[in-house]
């Protein structure tokens, strides 16, 4: 990781760095302890929160359907789980009153302190999305304040795949107040604002490295529905398959082209997740001395190349032509890489 050039007048607080990075979660953790002495990289913070994985899920979105492809996991216990392998006491504060956490935020600033934040791509203003486009689900680091109407965020380049630049960006806090504190569904962020405490921090040791790849193994394996795991790379295979039969033309092309936002651009580090976690592997192999997790991180790599050749199927979906013949090719790839992770948590799983 790679810290960026100041962009804007305002100045960070001291020991602030504009990172590069891959995910925005793990960029924004890996910020954040930076800035308290402990710096771990955004693979060890993704994977000691056991925080890869896969899901299929079809929602219904007004008259039509929406297909979202994800290869996050833990998502409702990742900040704990990050924590109780770390030392590092996590808390998720959330308020629907914006005035509140504006104050809290503030009091936090006040102090020089950088604060975690979720927010709406749409309201924030270095995402560039159509005026209908939502999603709380986005993290930053605010950390500089003029003592104004403007604060200093950090985030990364949304237009690039794999590792990001890091830049900063200011923002008013009006605006601020508006995407933290947006309605929008499935996933309001409800001003979320996280607090840390380091007093505890302890460097991941083997302990905490096979316990990580223990919990993230079973949920691979042991899905508790088929959407999920290597069960959902399987069932992904099939449904893709009718897609073209369930989908009109033009949602059918929306649903592609989400392919390659979810897998390569939309804060994956490219390879849906499996490039990060096999560097996780690899920096785990040498800390806990188990040489078969660099073995396993290679299946991974290879996992998530086929993810990536799925992605760059679908990057021309508005336009492209034989969209029948590419899904076909895409369902057996999906097939492909669901072998290739049993292989790899099988691997692991004697491993450890």
């Amino acid at each position: 990781m790679k810290a960026a050039k100041i962009q804007p007048d305002l100045e960070p607080f001291p020991n602030c760095p504009a990172l590069d990075g891959c995910h925005c979660v793990t960029n924004s953790l890996a910020k954040i302890f930076h800035h308290a002495g402990h710096p771990l990289s955004e693979e060890m913070l993704l994977g000691l929160g056991a925080g890869m994985g896969f899901i299929y899920w079809q929602m219904k979105m007004g008259a039509g359907a929406y297909i979202f492809i994800g290869g996050r996991a833990n998502n409702k216990n990742f900040y704990q789980d990050l924590g109780a392998r770390t030392g590092v006491r996590i808390g998720e504060v959330t308020t629907s009153s914006a005035p509140k956490a504006e104050a809290a935020l503030l009091r936090e600033l006040a102090r020089k302190e950088p604060v975690m934040l979720g927010g709406d791509m749409g309201f924030l203003p270095w995402f560039h999305f159509p005026d209908e486009y939502h999603f709380g689900g986005q993290a930053f680091v605010v950390c500089g304040y003029d003592g104004g109407c403007t604060v200093l965020a950090s985030d990364m380049d949304p237009r690039m795949a794999g590792v990001k630049k890091g830049f900063y960006a200011p923002v008013t806090l009006e605006l601020l107040a508006k995407a933290r504190s947006s309605p929008y569904k499935p996933f309001p962020p409800r001003n979320l604002r996280l607090e840390f405490d380091f007093a505890r921090f302890r460097t991941p040791e083997s302990k905490e490295i096979t316990a990580s790849i223990a919990q993230t193994v079973d949920a691979l394996l042991h899905p508790p529905i088929k959407n999920f795991g290597v069960m959902g790379l399987s069932h992904t295979s099939s449904q893709l398959l009718k897609w073209p039969a369930i989908f009109k033309d033009k949602e059918l092309r929306m649903n592609l082209f989400n392919l390659y936002v979810f897998i390569e651009i939309g804060g994956t580090g490219g390879g849906c997740f499996r490039p990060m976690y096999a560097r996780f592997l690899e920096q785990g192999a040498k800390i806990a001395g188990k040489p078969a997790l660099a073995s396993a991180a290679e299946i991974f790599h290879q996992s998530g190349g086929k993810f990536t050749e799925i992605a760059m199927l679908f990057k021309e979906a508005e336009t492209m032509k034989g969209v029948e013949e590419k899904v076909r090719f895409a369902s057996r790839l999906f097939g492909e890489i669901a072998d290739l992770e049993e292989k790899a948590c099988l691997l692991l799983e004697k491993a450890i």
